[in-house]
């Protein structure tokens, strides 16, 4: 809107466009930063930030597992093997279902592709066997080296990453309460990653829940929420 009024002789000119202009695109600048954040977390390319490590990924249940740290050069699972997944050194397979373990052929090819150091893959020794059968067959079709090397882990086993990181295999159960009920003790630790969140779910439930959770867990708990 502009006007004028006259004071003192002068003519003053009101004017409440740029305010209003201003505002809307404050507010355009806003949804415009929401619309490129929920395309990234839809990519799962959405990072969080937990205790000085960057975490990205997807965790959909039934769908796709991939959870990244870069900073610590591995991921744990491959889901169908997102393109960031490929430069991590290490993996580590939870259990054999195919959102977890379906992309590792690729994996490790396109590794090989781009001509990078053959990857270390750790998985659970009692499918260790059947995973070698995956690559014979792959190698069968593809003519690839598929150069890796493959790793099983018994329950209670170490693995030294290096002088300061160590990674132990531990028994659970592919049922919710498992690991919640098994690990009580630990939080105090200082961050929880919570992801393998059903597709059923709408972000703002998930968000809600976790805000929701008691002060000693508040603040300390953090949801992979990419892809939803």
């Amino acid at each position: 809107q502009v006007g004028s009024r006259r004071e003192s002789g002068e003519v003053v000119v009101l004017c409440s466009i740029e305010m209003a202009s201003s505002d809307e695109n404050a507010s355009k600048s806003i949804d415009i930063k929401a619309e490129k954040q929920k395309k990234r977390r839809k990519a799962g390319k959405e990072e969080l930030k937990i205790e000085g490590y960057s975490i990205n990924g997807l965790s959909i249940a039934g769908h796709e597992t991939c959870v990244i740290l870069p900073g610590l050069n591995l991921a744990f699972d491959i889901g169908k093997c997102p393109q960031r997944a490929v430069s991590q050194q290490f993996l580590f397979i939870s259990h054999g279902h195919m959102d977890h373990i379906g992309g590792l052929p690729m994996y490790v090819a396109t590794r090989g592709l781009y001509r990078m150091a053959p990857p270390t893959v750790f998985v659970p020794k009692v499918i260790k066997e059947n995973v070698e059968k995956i690559f014979e067959a792959h190698r069968a079709m593809d003519q690839s080296e598929l150069n890796h090397t493959l790793i099983g882990l018994d329950v209670g086993e170490e693995f030294r990453l290096r002088k300061d990181l160590i990674v132990r295999a531990f028994k659970t159960y592919h049922v919710i309460p498992s690991q919640i009920i098994n690990y009580a003790d630990k939080f105090e630790n200082k961050a929880i990653l919570l992801i393998h969140f059903s597709a059923r779910y709408q972000l703002d439930v998930i968000e809600n829940a976790v805000s929701a959770l008691p002060l000693p867990l508040a603040g300390r708990v953090f949801a992979l929420t990419n892809g939803f």
